[in-house]
């Protein structure tokens, strides 16, 4: 296992460098060998409570990993060794990487390469929350929320590398159009907190044909949202990601967008999250009066209707590139109002904070289109911020995916609230 050495993170985002002849099974992260958590003379407190195997999440859902503290050579100065699966979306190889780390106010802190800088805080239920950052060209942030292992490994791999922070929940509902008993699936990131938590409620957007079986997560906001002391849920509507009853797909096959297709969809959407609202305020680890929407595409929309809807379901909403068709389909059925409209009614409504978060290179909204929805909201009395971000990596609509860009908006968000 030695012959693993320091990866090569200056170009490639969790890439590491094999030398010699040592293979790492499939579904294995590798551990150096000489694994040894005891403080030393020099260890002071500080770094004390970090000395340990921490594990149990990966980096952006795809790669496994864990953290192993170690003490260093000096006072001051921990080994801190970042261990990773191959990646499971790319052809990267597992691997793992040394590095020197101090802790200062209260975060260890560790420069994995001269581009790649890491972040650990203890969370209050001695989880440990990680922040990957890689500047440069490619500039952006990875969450990791670990666990402590009891133990350290006798073996120089994991290999439950499938443990993350989250588990599926089922959410009993009775489908509206057929009066029987389904279930919705969701999943469910633990607050950090001690007590009743405030609650993040996250929706998807609309499913491409053929894959309504996968389930979606946001995985880097939930994690952010829980080293804030919240929980996170995160809902799969009907038809989709192994929710029971049927979707109301995006485009019928029979017929094109209409404006009372479309606010049949929001219909159902709402009834969704209302079954959702009425079983989390029955969980005693919830704090029912602080629950907050979110939703990407057009779960940023519904998480701005259904704030309309129920005005006193939660305290606020953060639609991330939400809007109902794409600008082009609107144009082309609708006269490229839909959106607008359902915005404008919704802002006649809403008096709760809001957070409208979109790139300015969106391929499905351009920024006029963008202005117009939230200035027709505005005008119609909604409260609320826009926030159109530059820079984003290929593609606006994937602003959800680049938390360097909107992290510390979100942030300032909850410490308002």
């Amino acid at each position: 296992m030695r012959s693993i050495v320091r990866a090569c993170l200056a170009s490639v985002w969790l890439t590491c460098a094999i030398i010699g002849t040592a293979t790492i099974a499939r579904a294995e992260i590798p551990l150096p060998a000489d694994i040894t958590v005891a403080p030393t003379a020099s260890t002071g407190s500080a770094e004390r409570a970090f000395l340990g195997v921490w594990a149990h999440d990966a980096w952006n859902e795809e790669r496994p990993a864990a953290l192993v503290v170690q003490s260093g050579a000096s006072a001051g100065l921990l080994r801190v060794t970042l261990a990773y699966d191959r990646d499971k979306g790319r052809p990267f190889p597992a691997g793992f990487t040394d590095s020197p780390g101090r802790v200062v106010d209260g975060e260890l802190r560790a420069e994995l390469s001269p581009n790649v800088s890491a972040r650990y805080r203890i969370l209050p239920d001695g989880r440990l929350f990680g922040r990957l950052e890689r500047r440069g060209t490619w500039h952006d942030v990875r969450y990791v929320v670990f666990d402590r292992l009891p133990a350290i490994p006798h073996r120089t791999a994991l290999t439950n590398t499938d443990a993350r922070p989250w588990h599926m929940v089922d959410i009993p509902m009775t489908d509206p159009d057929t009066g029987r008993p389904i279930t919705l699936k969701a999943t469910y990131y633990p607050s950090s907190r001690r007590g009743p938590a405030p609650l993040l409620l996250m929706g998807h957007g609309d499913v491409t044909p053929g894959y309504e079986y996968l389930v979606k997560r946001h995985g880097d906001l939930a994690r952010l949202f829980v080293s804030q002391g919240w929980a996170v849920l995160e809902m799969m509507r009907r038809g989709t990601g192994g929710s029971g009853g049927t979707l109301l797909p995006e485009f019928r096959p029979d017929s094109p967008p209409t404006a009372a297709y479309g606010d049949r969809r929001i219909a159902a959407d709402i009834a969704d999250v209302d079954a959702v609202v009425a079983a989390v305020r029955t969980w005693p680890d919830i704090d029912a009066s602080r629950i907050m929407l979110g939703g990407h595409s057009r779960g940023g929309m519904i998480a701005i209707e259904y704030l309309a809807a129920r005005p006193d379901a939660a305290i606020g909403a953060i639609n991330f590139s939400g809007g109902g068709w794409c600008e082009r389909d609107e144009q082309t059925f609708l006269k490229g109002r839909y959106t607008v409209d359902r915005f404008a009614k919704a802002g006649a409504s809403v008096r709760k904070p809001t957070l409208w978060l979109y790139g300015d290179n969106d391929s499905c909204f351009s920024v006029p289109f963008i202005r117009r929805g939230f200035d027709a909201y505005r005008a119609a009395g909604g409260t609320g911020e826009l926030l159109i971000y530059s820079g984003v990596p290929r593609e606006g609509h994937d602003l959800l995916s680049h938390a360097i860009l909107w992290e510390q908006r979100v942030l300032d968000m909850l410490q308002r609230l």
